[in-house]
């Protein structure tokens, strides 16, 4: 009796470890997932407005959140860029991107 009883806790203990570890990975992945969504939403915003070159200002609605972009000429040659992203009534900081209005590359991102 006392060592079926001793190998039960052994085998709940065990199962409750492994139910909170399984808990804690999925919690990790839906953040990171979360996270991922956001970024690539804001990096394909800044590309779009990017490409189109003109000073905006928009309100984009993706699958993943909505967007709002307003741009703004620092120098004849560079454009400031700055993206919210919100999601689900969720307001996260925004991003600012300065790229060359010529060549298209990217000189600070904030």
């Amino acid at each position: 009796m006392p060592y079926t009883l001793f190998l039960m806790m052994i085998v709940l203990s065990v199962g409750f470890a492994a139910k909170d570890l399984f808990i804690s990975k999925f919690l990790y992945l839906t953040n990171m997932k979360n996270i991922y969504e956001r970024n690539v939403s804001v990096s394909h915003a800044i590309l779009l407005e990017m490409e189109s070159g003109m000073l905006t200002s928009k309100q984009l609605k993706g699958n993943y959140g909505e967007i709002v972009t307003h741009s703004e000429m620092v120098t004849p040659d560079e454009i400031r860029l700055e993206v919210t992203f919100k999601r689900d009534e969720k307001l996260f900081l925004p991003t600012t991107v300065v790229y060359n209005r010529e060549t298209k590359h990217i000189i600070s991102w904030e």
